[in-house]
């Protein structure tokens, strides 16, 4: 069964992750970068899918953490994060990540035969470099390590 899901077949300029919680080693969730684009060095990042009681949890905030510091490290200038309109939950992910809000597509997708509004969030690298990393590693490990990471 799991092979024929989405996430095991993923498009050419797709990756897959698991977000695995550190104390139990269980599998709480997967997270994807899709429409990868090395040419223009921008990449999307998708809403992690995790069960339910992970939802908003510090491994979620974590893994898009790591992904966004491998991608900016690699040199990418710019991610997204596209979201269903009405997704009032899927909206808190991107605000709490420090990602920007970019604007708003009208009948952007067909989902179970109606009209999907998405808004679009994007951070740059020079938004990474300028504090969002730095934010973000103080929300998920304290000042204390922040300033280590500094060093």
């Amino acid at each position: 069964e799991l092979q024929d899901s989405e996430v095991f077949g993923l498009d050419y300029n797709a990756a897959g992750f698991a977000i695995v919680e550190f104390v139990t080693d269980r599998l709480v969730g997967v997270i994807q970068l899709s429409k990868d684009d090395p040419k223009n060095l921008n990449v999307q990042l998708d809403l992690p899918i995790v069960k339910p009681s992970s939802d908003g949890s510090i491994e979620q905030l974590e893994a898009c953490f790591l992904l966004l510091d491998r991608l900016f490290a690699h040199g990418y200038r710019r991610v997204q994060i596209c979201v269903d309109a009405l997704d009032v939950r899927g909206k808190r992910l991107p605000q709490r990540l420090g990602f920007t809000q970019e604007g708003q597509i009208p009948k952007h997708m067909i989902v179970k035969d109606a009209n999907r509004d998405s808004i679009i969030y994007g951070m740059l690298n020079s938004d990474w470099d300028k504090g969002a990393r730095s934010f973000l590693l103080k929300k998920l490990h304290g000042a204390a390590f922040e300033k280590a990471d500094k060093a």
